[in-house]
């Protein structure tokens, strides 16, 4: 099966449910999700979400070695690991004036258009808003398949 690969920004909430035992219908539509972008190798992020990431980790993954942690974050950095900057935060009070969400969600929808995605993974906004060509997606509400456009 072949798909139209798209960028496709990860919030951290998605990549926190991939990993939290918790909740095991959420981590496996997590993983399904992640693996599905990571294969086809349109995920993107940024700075924010690895050190949101980094955080959770090293508060709910106790035992884990500084190392380990730090090479499972740089890992995930290759999806894209660039620092907020003034465009993100001009952008960021177009997405606060239009769709009204927390400031620090306005500065990621920024970095996601700002990065050329199309699509936004999180469960945190709106599932199926759009700004200016980049659409929210709740992936407990939506499947891979759904999403991704086949040729």
């Amino acid at each position: 099966m072949n798909f139209t690969i798209e960028p496709i920004f990860i919030d951290t909430n998605v990549l926190v449910y991939a990993r939290d035992k918790r909740n095991a219908d959420k981590r496996e539509r997590a993983r399904t999700w992640l693996a599905a972008i990571t294969d086809l190798g349109c995920a993107r992020t940024n700075l924010q979400v690895l050190n949101e990431l980094t955080r959770w980790i090293l508060k709910n993954e106790l035992g884990r070695s500084l190392r380990d942690v730090q090479d499972e974050v740089e890992t995930i950095g290759a999806w894209g690991a660039r620092p907020i900057d003034q465009d993100d935060t001009e952008l960021a009070w177009l997405v606060r004036e239009n769709l009204g969400y927390q400031w620090f969600d306005c500065l990621l929808v920024a970095a996601a258009q700002l990065a050329g995605c199309r699509y936004f993974l999180t469960e945190d906004m709106a599932h199926g808003a759009v700004f200016e060509g980049l659409t929210l997606i709740n992936p407990f509400r939506a499947s891979p398949g759904d999403v991704l456009q086949r040729n």
